[in-house]
């Protein structure tokens, strides 16, 4: 678990349990990736390799067809699950519920999500209902790095990590300092890769390298990349009582925090993460954990004792 404040020379960081590298060692972030994919898409837009708001249709390989319902879906429809399109690619519930359940994602190669473009079909027109997206998030991954010549990994170090000098993030990240994850009662469990849908929740990084990114996403933060990320903040979409930016939910001051927040939950087969930033205040935290017990409930606790 990690703290980070503007104006404080270092994070502060607890950790408890059996961890190969203490308060450095690196988790699977799941779903917070997300966060990581919308910020590349808004960054490749500030320099016109990509628009926001391009059809997806427009960065696909040639032959290969985006299904539509209405509107044509655009890159911002992918990031911000108005797409209409179903939670996972068509033929993967059921193996990644049974055959496939130790790694359900990993035999999704760029031939085989290419292959299951055509053949995923929106259950909605883009923007008519809020529908959680792995498929859709892990497609903008897959076009974004397609676009830019390079893998989803290559494409996070060579645009987000190196700049922020975060040294233990990406797709493959081990050195001695991978945790084991488990299961509800305690059993170690296979780690996850998840392939071609490694921008969905792909990533493995530290407390401390998390606690960078959202630095970035803070109002004080102000290089370029950070200018570009703030255009993740920006609602396109209204979910229950937050709203929805490019990967991140937003939840407006209320009565028990004043501050508008930015953050995201995630999960693997082995565990869970929660990342959230308060800009305004330059606050930010991130809570990890090697199993499948979820962390939100705790990390807004934090959130709520930081901004105190």
């Amino acid at each position: 678990m990690g703290i980070w404040r503007a104006g404080q020379p270092e994070a502060g960081l607890w950790h408890r349990g059996e961890l190969p590298a203490g308060a450095g060692s690196v988790f699977e972030i799941g779903s917070v990736t997300k966060v990581f994919t919308a910020t590349l898409l808004a960054d490749m837009a500030r320099e016109g390799l990509v628009g926001i708001d391009d059809p997806v249709s427009r960065h696909l390989p040639p032959g290969v067809e985006m299904p539509s319902r209405g509107r044509e879906i655009t890159l911002a429809d992918l990031s911000s699950h108005r797409s209409g399109l179903p939670g996972l690619a068509r033929g993967m519930l059921l193996p990644g519920l049974t055959t496939r359940r130790a790694d359900p994602y990993a035999h999704l190669d760029s031939a085989t999500l290419e292959a299951a473009i055509p053949r995923t079909r929106p259950r909605r027109p883009p923007e008519a209902r809020f529908r959680y997206s792995n498929y859709g998030v892990g497609l903008l991954g897959h076009l974004l790095a397609r676009r830019a010549g390079m893998s989803y990994d290559e494409l996070v170090q060579e645009r987000i990590c190196r700049p922020l000098g975060l040294r233990h993030t990406g797709t493959d990240v081990d050195g001695g300092r991978l945790a084991t994850g488990h299961k509800r009662r305690g059993r170690p469990t296979a780690h996850w890769h998840l392939a071609a849908l490694a921008g969905a929740g792909g990533l493995r990084s530290t407390a401390t390298d998390v606690l960078g990114f959202l630095r970035l996403h803070a109002d004080c933060s102000t290089s370029p990349l950070a200018l570009a990320a703030r255009e993740t903040r920006r609602p396109r979409a209204r979910v229950w009582r937050l709203h929805m930016g490019l990967g991140w939910m937003i939840a407006p001051p209320g009565r028990r925090i004043q501050h508008e927040l930015l953050l995201h939950e995630g999960g693997t087969g082995g565990f869970r993460s929660f990342a959230c930033v308060a800009p305004a205040a330059n606050v930010g935290v991130v809570v990890l954990a090697s199993d499948t017990r979820p962390v939100g409930r705790l990390g807004m606790r934090v959130m709520r004792a930081a901004l105190r």
